[in-house]
């Protein structure tokens, strides 16, 4: 289901038709993008009950505060917030630095010399175990101090931690997609070979990226499957169009895409594993 109130755009999904579907969470996750914000939530095994999502159009700025102010205040799944266990962010402003390499006294310095940010905002690092890494990423002053305010208890996370989590012996590609970015991670031979979020208006931009980065390291991206998630299912389309550039298109969870929602609830799904 889709509406649109306001210049805001909103979509819902239940696992079934019940008034009292809600009473049944567990925990929430939230996921803030620049103009948009998912909440899921699940019961105390995590099994997902529902999912909302809420969006506003270009012509308005990005990381817009009142936006996100008034979803922490009216959204029923974000106005409990001792519920709220783990909030992901996805920004473009973000870097990867090997362990040995890292310097938490040097970070902001070196972000800063590939990033444009503001003196205010935060930089923060999450270390990723399996990469033996840091993924080094910026947020909004105000968004910051707003998810201090309203998610108390939660694990704070870059999104593309979920993609950065295994590893694999074959060339593996993994695309998240909300309306306007795309976040692409690819793997080869069990290293981590390129991982970017960046802006697109249509399939061909992501296919265009990712085939470059397969014509450099000698890849055949005629013969690969993408995996592709999507923020809601407004962007089935966008992960839809994708085959007509790669093998074949399946979820992140390796399933043939079928249905509007089948990428955003296997997004969430991968989320519920994210420590």
């Amino acid at each position: 289901m889709g509406t649109e109130y306001q210049n805001i755009y909103r979509q819902v999904y239940n696992v079934r038709e019940d008034e009292h579907l809600l009473s049944e969470t567990d925990n929430v996750t939230c996921v803030l993008t620049r103009r948009g914000l998912l909440a899921a939530a699940y019961t105390a095994n995590n099994e997902l009950l529902s999912i909302h999502y809420a969006a506003y159009g270009k012509e308005r700025p990005v990381w817009e505060l009142d936006f996100f102010e008034q979803l922490f205040a009216q959204e029923p799944l974000l106005i409990r917030q001792d519920k709220i266990t783990k909030v992901f962010f996805l920004t473009s402003s973000n870097m990867i630095v090997p362990e040995e390499l890292y310097d938490a006294a040097e970070a902001r310095n070196w972000f800063d010399q590939i990033h444009f940010s503001e003196l205010n905002d935060t930089v923060e690092h999450y270390k990723l175990n399996k990469e033996q890494a840091y993924y080094i990423y910026s947020i909004p002053h105000g968004i910051n101090e707003l998810v201090k305010i309203n998610c108390r208890n939660a694990a704070v996370m870059p999104l593309p931690t979920y993609q950065l989590s295994g590893k694999t012996n074959q060339t593996s590609i993994q695309c998240f997609l909300t309306c306007e970015q795309a976040c692409v991670t690819i793997y080869n031979n069990n290293k981590l070979l390129w991982h970017r979020v960046f802006d697109y208006t249509g399939a061909e931009d992501i296919a265009y990226e990712i085939r470059l980065i397969c014509k450099e390291h000698k890849l055949n991206a005629d013969k690969l499957t993408i995996a592709c998630d999507t923020m809601s299912a407004a962007e089935y389309a966008a992960a839809n169009a994708l085959s007509q550039y790669f093998a074949a298109i399946t979820d992140g969870t390796q399933q043939m895409i079928k249905g509007l929602w089948q990428p955003t609830l296997s997004f969430v799904k991968q989320l519920t594993t994210c420590a």
